[in-house]
């Protein structure tokens, strides 16, 4: 179980820029608002983005307070398993591993990762996925599942160069700007 702030590693995008992927932190506040705001303002502008569900409004300052201080009891509690990717001081990337909350689901975990439009496609995803499968594996954790819009070829890719499979497709989950689209669904034995 690591503690808040921890780094996982750094490394250099081919622009120079350096990321540093590391743990949540309580100072991470006005930039996780920033983040998660401007994710909102990309959903809203473009109805195919590749977003899944929730960033319907915006988030207040209270409410990115409490998700915070809850998530990182958690972290803290091993409950949830969390990097995020930042480049010079700002969060552009959050991952997260939330461990099943029953006896019987203990072992197994849920992914989500979201990231800023810019720096998609270069593989921060895919270094946030390997920190996220490996710490997953350490923590105890056998299966990681994780669901996302089927439309999303980048995702798709990194979770397979990462050695996730296609679990199943929930046909029609999300509903936006009147149109349907699938949920892919893919897991991983660790």
């Amino acid at each position: 179980m690591l503690k808040a702030g921890h780094v996982y590693k750094r490394f250099s995008l081919s622009s120079g820029e350096e990321v540093t992927l590391r743990v949540l932190r309580w100072e991470d506040l006005d930039d996780l608002l920033l983040f998660i705001n401007s994710l909102v303002k990309e959903k809203l502008r473009d109805s195919s983005s590749g977003l899944y569900s929730g960033f319907d409004k915006k988030v207040t300052r209270e409410e990115e307070a409490e998700w915070l201080a809850q998530t990182l009891v958690e972290i803290e509690g091993g409950e949830v398993i969390n990097t995020i990717a930042e480049i010079g001081g700002k969060i552009i990337a959050n991952g997260e591993v939330t461990r099943g909350r029953y006896k019987d689901t203990r072992r197994h975990g849920h992914m989500g990762l979201t990231m800023i439009s810019e720096y998609r496609g270069q593989g921060i995803g895919r270094r946030i996925i390997e920190t996220l499968v490996r710490e997953s594996r350490s923590a105890g954790l056998r299966t990681l599942e994780v669901e996302f819009l089927a439309q999303n070829e980048t995702a798709r890719r990194s979770y397979e160069k990462a050695g996730f499979e296609q679990a199943g497709i929930i046909p029609h989950k999300i509903f936006r700007s009147r149109k349907y689209f699938d949920g892919l669904i893919m897991s991983k034995e660790l």
